[in-house]
């Protein structure tokens, strides 16, 4: 007995007959009904593709392999990448789904392409485009896969010498060979740079699409012609003679960044089952390319600040739960160097909130984190020391930091940075959390205000709770006393910290002040009895959270 949504597909207009896959458990496919198509716009095929576990699971229209790179929205499976399937939780019947997406597959994809109104949208994906088009022409025997640069788009083109890393036959096309050494690092201790290879960096004003990129070496080499000096094109063109270095071309645009490998060079060694054979380039091989400029990597180049960020030089003073975490978020934000002190190390009772996890225990907190960091983040120049906050600003001056930010919780620390900070005066955050993470304040000081003034410490005058004798709180800080919380509580305050630390360090607090993120009164009741918030927390006993920002005096 033919069920109602069988019915409904062979009564719809758009739907010709089932096209059998074997398998019982296979996807069904439906050809889709096409008009006369004129050439230059035609496929072979479409049709409506439901997946065995349907309606659980999305359906999807495919069309035919001669559409992939030549229309818009298709992936490199040939699925069109357009208004869908609602899916299930749309609370749409199957045909319901099944009709809104036929629907739209003519309303949105097949008349606009037909008509040319979609044309422009290659340029819109790129970079998409590029990449169905890099993978469907990479072989495990390529001399180069994959193309790093570490520098935004110049204005002028040029010609440069890259490194060729292996095993992973990484291109790093570098202006700062810190960065681009750290990225090495990054690649694992079996990364060895082995060879160099030359490389075009040019310009270009408009992106490319499937129709318009270069196909041919004819078509690189007139390009590298015209946009390249004499003296340039000539050095360039005299290694394709040596055979020494492999060439590669780089076509940036604004949006995507083009890459080819051309024939030549030295040939690829690659062992097989035992065999080491040597594989020459002999055709045009393009490349996929990343980009690891911290402007991109760090705010993908919508972030003015990170730019500036790069110029910083923070000291971290403790590297517990809050001061870890804090490093990992400044380095991922583009702060450009980060000098962590801290004389622990990593103990069990540390890893359920630290940065750092078992496999680090009995290792320094310290040098850990700058490793840890700066293997993930390699646009940030992390190191790590041993030594005591104390001892550190004993034997060091303040002379090349920007902002020093003070996660220890002692009193001893506070003022030997208040001796340092008067000999360097220097911007401050000092920051803590109380016990349950109730709250958690970032004091920020602008180099012309001093945490002590010859005054008595004051650190415990700002909390939001008097806290009872019952609570072991030693100095706030990630001490072997200091009262329990979890990770999901210190988030909030990890987020304060760092966003206040961020204001700092580009340089838009224009006076000094503490903020605090402050707990209400049913998340006291929930922790301890009887526990009740200062007067100046007061605004925050009904709400879940409430920031709060005063002025220090």
């Amino acid at each position: 007995m033919t069920s109602p949504f069988d019915h409904f597909l062979k009564s719809h207009p758009l739907l010709l007959a089932e096209t059998r896959t074997a398998g019982t458990r296979s996807e069904r496919k439906f050809a889709l009904a096409l008009p006369a198509m004129p050439a230059d716009r035609a496929f072979a095929g479409a049709w409506l593709v439901l997946p065995a576990n349907f309606p659980e699971a999305r359906a999807r229209i495919q069309l035919s392999k001669d559409a992939v790179l030549r229309v818009p929205h298709i992936d490199s499976a040939a699925d069109l990448c357009f208004s869908g399937d609602a899916g299930p939780a749309s609370g749409a019947s199957p045909e319901e789904r099944v009709g809104a997406m036929l629907y739209l597959f003519e309303q949105e994809f097949l008349i606009p392409w037909l008509s040319g109104r979609l044309d422009g949208d290659f340029e819109k994906e790129t970079a998409n485009y590029w990449s169905i088009h890099v993978s469907r022409m990479a072989s495990d025997v390529d001399a180069v896969r994959r193309v790093y640069t570490f520098a935004v788009r110049h204005s002028e083109p040029r010609v440069l010498i890259a490194r060729l890393v292996q095993p992973s036959r990484a291109l790093i096309v570098n202006d700062d060979e810190a960065l681009a050494s750290r990225f090495v690092a990054s690649l694992g201790p079996r990364a060895t740079e082995v060879s160099n290879a030359v490389v075009a960096d040019v310009p270009i004003d408009y992106p490319y699409t499937p129709a318009t990129w270069p196909a041919t070496l004819a078509d690189v080499n007139l390009l590298l012609e015209s946009r390249l000096t004499p003296a340039q094109y000539h050095q360039f063109e005299k290694i394709s003679k040596r055979r020494t270095l492999h060439r590669v071309v780089l076509l940036r645009a604004l949006t995507c960044t083009y890459a080819f490998l051309l024939p030549g060079g030295p040939p690829t060694r690659v062992v097989k089952h035992k065999t080491k054979r040597a594989y020459p380039t002999l055709r045009l091989l393009p490349l996929g390319v990343e980009r690891m400029d911290p402007s991109w990597t760090c705010g993908r180049a919508q972030h003015p600040q990170v730019s500036n960020r790069q110029q910083s030089h923070v000291l971290v003073l403790g590297a517990g739960s809050l001061g870890s975490a804090v490093i990992d978020l400044l380095a991922r934000s583009g702060v450009g160097k980060i000098t962590i002190v801290d004389p622990d190390y990593l103990s069990s009772p540390n890893i359920g909130r630290h940065l750092l996890g078992a496999d680090m225990l009995g290792c320094p907190k310290a040098k850990s984190v700058a490793t840890h960091v700066g293997r993930s983040v390699p646009s940030c120049q992390l190191s790590g020391t041993s030594d005591s906050a104390e001892a550190w600003l004993q034997r060091s001056t303040l002379a090349e930091v920007s902002v020093v930010l003070d996660f220890t919780g002692e009193p001893e620390v506070r003022s030997a940075l208040e001796s340092a900070r008067l000999v360097h005066p220097r911007h401050l955050l000092i920051g803590w959390f109380e016990p349950y993470v109730a709250a958690a304040h970032a004091c920020v000081l602008k180099d012309t205000d001093y945490w002590l003034n010859g005054l008595p410490d004051r650190l415990l005058g700002y909390q939001a709770v008097d806290w009872p004798d019952t609570v072991i709180q030693n100095e706030p800080g990630c001490s072997s006393q200091f009262q329990s919380y979890t990770p999901v509580q210190a988030n909030y305050g990890i987020a304060l910290v760092a966003e206040t630390a961020l204001q700092l360090i580009d340089g838009t607090v224009s006076r000094s002040h503490v903020r605090s993120w402050v707990r209400g009164q049913r998340f006291l009741d929930a922790q301890l009895p009887s526990l009740k918030l200062r007067d100046w927390a007061q605004s925050a006993a009904e709400h879940d959270g409430v920031l709060i920002e005063r002025t220090w005096s």
